[in-house]
């Protein structure tokens, strides 16, 4: 009987343990200082989508890295509102 009950509580154990790492967040957004700070990490800025990015380019800036997460993060950093933080002109 005392057998039993420690391998279902080891079963138990390995379950919560594996539905706690799945839960885990993959990579956690970096709320970056300035962005002297997030072009050490993102050279051209960080845009939160697609469109955003191709919008930079046209405009005479380098592709920045496209990750909404990120960009979350930095909002503050967005001076102008056009869905890039730290953008670098070209």
């Amino acid at each position: 009987m005392a057998r039993h009950f420690i391998g279902s509580a080891a079963v138990a154990a390995l379950m919560v343990g594996s539905l706690t790492a799945v839960a885990a967040p993959a990579q956690a957004a970096t709320d970056f200082a300035n962005c002297d700070a997030m072009h050490k990490v993102y050279k051209y800025g960080v845009a939160k989508s697609k469109r955003a990015a191709k919008r930079q380019v046209r405009s005479g800036h380098y592709r920045p890295a496209v990750r909404l997460k990120v960009y979350r993060a930095n909002t503050e950093s967005d001076a102008d509102k056009d869905g890039t933080a730290c953008e670098v002109t070209a």
